[in-house]
């Protein structure tokens, strides 16, 4: 049943014992019910995180010379055998080497919440393969997004493509929390541009319109300085505001 419909409600299920076998259960049994399957089915969370170091072990023997980088939290007694998880980025050898043979000089961000028990958020980092299509770099847990969590994440992924601070790649991002002020302390000589679908997005919360839409595609998809500014100042003159 929790294999089916994971977001099953605890009452549902209570019914459902009730009506299929004539069996009367208290809303903790069920609570406990459905957590002892969902550990079954889907592992422990916690004994995860403790398998972390062969999951690491395993990524670099199946795949040498990859990036793994675990950070922990500091812990007041040094003789303590255990460390609670904070970080973990990941860069695997082979999209290392592919992105650095074909290299492109332009990298998208982002940045996305986890589910279940643990909070944390899903760092990634992408690049553009021969044919325009997604090329996936690196990723990486943090416990939350912030200035010092991007630069520690930056910091990685520069060492692994050889960036620097003179690096004048471009990246992209949608308004990720820190990683401006980030990329600015980092890599001063990048050019850092936001997501035309993310703005997109914000846009049409005021400007639904086809024809805010169409005007800010055109802007964005402008391959010369004059080109985009005639394209600017006609959405201006449709809608000044909106521009």
């Amino acid at each position: 049943m929790w294999l089916a419909n994971p977001d099953i409600p605890l009452r549902a299920i209570q019914d459902h014992f009730q009506k299929t076998y004539q069996v009367g259960v208290t809303m903790d049994n069920v609570f406990r019910a459905k957590d002892k399957a969902r550990k079954h089915i889907t592992g422990d969370y916690t004994k995860q995180y403790e398998m972390l170091r062969d999951y690491v072990l395993e990524l670099q023997a199946t795949n040498p010379d990859t990036t793994v980088k675990i950070d922990v939290c500091s812990e007041p007694n040094p003789d303590s055998t255990t460390r609670q998880f904070r970080r973990i980025y990941v860069c695997l050898d082979p999209l290392k080497k592919g992105f650095k043979a074909c290299l492109r000089d332009l990298l998208g961000f982002d940045g996305a919440f986890m589910k279940g028990p643990f909070l944390g958020q899903v760092l990634s980092a992408i690049g553009l393969d021969s044919n325009n299509g997604i090329y996936p770099l690196a990723y990486g847990i943090v416990e939350s997004e912030n200035t010092e969590s991007w630069k520690w994440f930056l910091d990685n992924i520069g060492d692994d493509l050889d960036l620097g601070r003179n690096s004048n790649f471009t990246f992209i991002s949608d308004r990720q929390k820190g990683l401006h002020t980030a990329v600015e302390q980092l890599f001063p000589n990048a050019e850092h541009r936001y997501c035309i679908r993310h703005i997109h997005d914000n846009m049409r919360k005021r400007w639904r319109k086809t024809e805010y839409r169409d005007h800010l595609w055109k802007c964005a998809l402008a391959t010369t300085i004059p080109e985009f500014e005639h394209l600017m100042k006609e959405f201006s003159q449709y809608d000044k505001e909106a521009c």
